[in-house]
């Protein structure tokens, strides 16, 4: 089987070979990597290729480090829920060419979708999160930082429930060089911290480095927590800095339990440390999350076996985001997600949490991981503007495209 035309990763197709790893189907496309399912003498891998290449650039060394700095992390750690790296390559040129990581493939949904399908209880929540507290610990006591912590970025093993962190792409060990200077590291910025929010502008571009912490990484799981028990945001996201933080400081205090009354209180009190905006109150490792967490399940009635949500309606059961209509692309698959929000909300439910009317009893959660600001277009429209977006970069950087 032949390579990919011009040799570019965003070009290679399923059936595909590169070198000893035949592609079997794409998983992901984010804007530094896309991510294929392949197999290499019958075992199931994944390999992650960088979408940038020394041939893109004058400073080609420049271009690997991020990849590089991915490498120089998952060789740091070896744990059951870390993903495991095997090696790092370079296509189609073994010295000018796209390095690629292979890792593990870890079959399961990510932790979003689990939520959705999976209709959880508290106490399968609470098991999950204390072993997600103690990976933290685990990688922070190892100098890393993962900042890029999300739904998305966590499977849900299907072996065993188990979650694993994966896409390292972002993130940083005490040793690494750094690629950033003054500016936020990369990473999405709705789950970014108020203390980094802060940081971000009070120091103009160039400026000293802001040094990443545990508790930036836990302050962005307590957001995951908050919309697995609740399938909302705790407050508008997707805001410029200044905005969010306003819209972090109005929305202060406010529990999953008041959007979902299912959510035990000793649940919603340790989700609600973890989003406080004082960095001194939350909570400062995983070690002392998961310390909280044990204790609330050793104390758990049975009530905590009821499932955070109703069964979805049967409408929902099957829909775009099912595994046949997925093309690999995640953020256009956020968007239909997003989109599709307002039509699972129970009846009578608040538009958005972050912003409900006054006055207004709210009786139940909205079904579903709803974004703050579902974009008003519909899920196909979202789609082709995404790949659009995404084609017209790499064009762009490829010299088939110049802007006008």
């Amino acid at each position: 089987m032949s390579l990919g035309i011009e040799g570019h990763p965003l070009l290679l197709q399923p059936q595909e070979v590169v070198g000893s790893y035949r592609l079997l189907k794409r998983l992901a496309t984010g804007g530094y990597g896309t991510v294929f399912l392949a197999e290499t003498g019958g075992c199931p891998v994944a390999l992650k290729f960088a979408l940038q290449g020394p041939q893109d650039s004058e400073d080609g060394s420049q271009v690997d480090a991020r990849t590089l700095k991915e490498v120089s992390v998952l060789h740091r750690m070896a744990h059951p829920n870390v993903v495991a790296l095997r090696g790092y390559h370079r296509w189609p040129h073994p010295r000018t060419g796209y390095l690629f990581l292979v890792m593990d493939y870890v079959e399961g949904p990510t932790l979003s979708d689990w939520a959705l399908q999976s209709r959880p209880t508290p106490r399968q929540v609470a098991r999950l999160f204390a072993e997600l507290a103690l990976t933290l610990d685990f990688i922070h006591r190892a100098g890393v930082r993962h900042r890029d912590i999300k739904g998305s970025n966590i499977i849900v093993r299907a072996s065993d429930e188990r979650p694993v962190l994966v896409d390292f792409g972002s993130s940083d060990h005490a040793c690494a060089a750094h690629i950033t200077d003054g500016r936020p590291p990369p990473g999405t910025p709705s789950y970014r911290s108020p203390e980094l929010l802060r940081y971000w502008l009070r120091h103009p571009k160039g400026m000293a480095r802001y040094v990443y912490q545990p508790t930036d990484d836990l302050y962005a799981l307590g957001l995951v927590l908050f919309e697995v028990l609740t399938g909302d945001f705790p407050y508008a996201a997707n805001l410029p800095a200044e905005a969010m933080l306003g819209s972090i400081h109005t929305t202060r205090g406010r529990s999953a339990r008041a959007i979902n009354p299912r959510v035990p209180r000793a649940l919603s009190d340790i989700c609600e440390r973890l989003l406080r905006e004082d960095v001194s109150q939350r909570y400062q490792m995983g070690a002392d999350l998961y310390g909280d967490l044990n204790t609330v399940l050793e104390r758990a009635p049975s009530s905590w076996d009821t499932p955070l949500f109703q069964s979805p309606p049967p409408h929902d059961a099957v829909t775009e985001e099912s595994d046949e209509f997925f093309d690999g692309n995640e953020e256009a698959r956020e968007m239909r997600r997003w989109a599709r929000a307002s039509e699972r909300r129970a009846p009578g439910a608040a538009p958005h949490s972050s912003s409900p009317a006054s006055g207004v009893s709210v009786p139940g959660p909205s079904l579903g991981l709803a974004a703050p600001r579902p974009p008003p277009m519909p899920w196909l429209v979202a789609r082709r503007l995404a790949w659009r977006r995404l084609w017209a970069r790499w064009a762009r950087r490829l010299g088939l495209r110049r802007d006008d």
